[in-house]
């Protein structure tokens, strides 16, 4: 399907949301994902195809692609920062499981970068629906631009069981920090994953193979092309 580039809101850092609308109406479940096709001139290795989250929550109707441009992104990133508003883009139907499947559980959402992306829709997609959100949040970014920061503390005051904790780098999350918020929220938490794909992973081992985690309380989403965050 061809969706339309409405508008383009400069985020904190060198991210931007890219708003984009459908002629007919796309229903999906927050934290889900797109594949966005793009042809353009000179494309790199990884071609003229990418797959974003949609950072929007269901009830904000249109697609939003929010994502670091700089002057070294990939060529795919350089044509979208130029695409101009009313021009179009083609994407498929939007998929992924990294969503909620029971909001009444307690929840651990680790972050890196710009995987943060998913929880804005996850958290403000609960938020409308007046479900209280019951969870923590480790945020580690490698400066102190955080994605959202300004959404992510308004819930936090409407939701005293949300909480953040925010990590500037050289600081990362480490295991005492994982435990300490699993302790906290309680209840036998479910453990939510987003980042650049090397720390997805190591999370993911960490998670298993050092606080012995059961793989059916771990849901991981990795960002490809974007460094490690926590090592």
């Amino acid at each position: 399907m061809k969706i339309e580039l409405v508008d383009k809101k400069r985020e904190s850092g060198d991210a931007v949301t890219f708003i984009f609308k459908s002629k007919t109406p796309i229903e999906w479940k927050a934290g889900q994902f797109l594949f966005y096709t793009l042809p353009h001139q000179n494309p790199d290795e990884r071609g003229v195809t990418r797959y974003f989250t949609n950072s929007a929550s269901p009830f904000e109707k249109n697609i939003h692609i929010t994502t670091r441009i700089s002057s070294k992104c990939s060529s795919f990133k350089n044509r979208l920062s130029r695409m101009k508003i009313g021009s179009t883009i083609e994407a498929t139907d939007p998929d992924g499981d990294f969503t909620i499947d029971d909001p009444r559980k307690n929840f651990v959402f680790l972050s890196g970068g710009i995987g943060i992306t998913p929880y804005r829709s996850i958290l403000l997609d609960l938020d409308h629906k007046s479900i209280p959100v019951s969870a923590v949040l480790l945020y580690a970014n490698s400066d102190n631009n955080f994605l959202f920061k300004e959404e992510l503390e308004t819930l936090a005051i409407k939701h005293p069981s949300f909480r953040i904790r925010y990590f500037v780098s050289p600081k990362h999350i480490e295991k005492e920090d994982i435990q300490r918020a699993i302790d906290e929220i309680g209840d036998e938490p479910m453990i939510y994953v987003s980042g650049p794909e090397p720390m997805t992973e190591a999370f993911e081992k960490l998670l298993k193979e050092d606080i012995r985690l059961p793989e059916n309380r771990i849901r991981l989403d990795f960002f490809p092309g974007y460094g490690i965050i926590r090592q």
